[in-house]
């Protein structure tokens, strides 16, 4: 589930971790599963916008280069911006980007209940390969089946100081309460 694995990367994460979250979808959950207690530690886009995780991570890191960052985003969110992942690879800008994959817009699904507007087409991708895509960049990646290897392959990521890592978590789909 999405909480379990926000629970195993916030185990993983350094206590000192800059945050970005661009999972709309599993907002409620991410703020179940970590606990950030210090200013300037948290990134998300308040207004609903998608697209700007990816990009953020990597400047949030630029600007605070002694931090962990840690980049939790959608599988769908992710493609918004994806040029990020090049620079990440090109400057060898130490994120960690996660990217909780369930094959669907989710928070699009959402709003298309909300608005009465189920059977909206183009909400579904599956078949997307972020690693593929992330490797094609440049970008060292990783897919993690199950929490214990989650949290070690977040813990080791946002240790190393050498380049950008992917993980992609592949998730169920919980859709927020109406």
């Amino acid at each position: 589930t999405p909480l379990a694995a926000l629970a195993a990367i916030a185990q993983g994460a350094p206590e000192n971790t800059l945050w970005v979250n661009e999972s709309p979808s599993n907002v409620p959950q991410f703020h179940e599963a970590t606990r950030i207690s210090a200013p300037d530690s948290y990134l998300f886009s308040a207004g609903g916008g998608l697209g700007f995780g990816a990009a953020a991570a990597v400047g949030a890191q630029l600007g605070a280069p002694g931090r962990p960052v840690v980049c939790v985003i959608g599988d769908g969110s992710i493609h918004y911006a994806v040029q990020a992942l090049w620079t990440a690879a090109a400057y060898k800008v130490p994120v960690t980007f996660v990217v909780l994959s369930n094959a669907t817009y989710a928070i699009l699904h959402w709003f298309a209940q909300l608005e009465h507007a189920q059977g909206s087409p183009g909400l579904d991708i599956p078949g997307l390969d972020i690693t593929a895509v992330a490797d094609g960049y440049g970008v060292r990646t990783h897919r993690a089946h199950g929490a214990g290897e989650l949290t070690k392959l977040v813990r080791d990521a946002a240790a190393q100081q050498d380049g950008p890592v992917l993980i992609d978590v592949p998730v169920t789909t919980e859709l927020p309460s109406l």
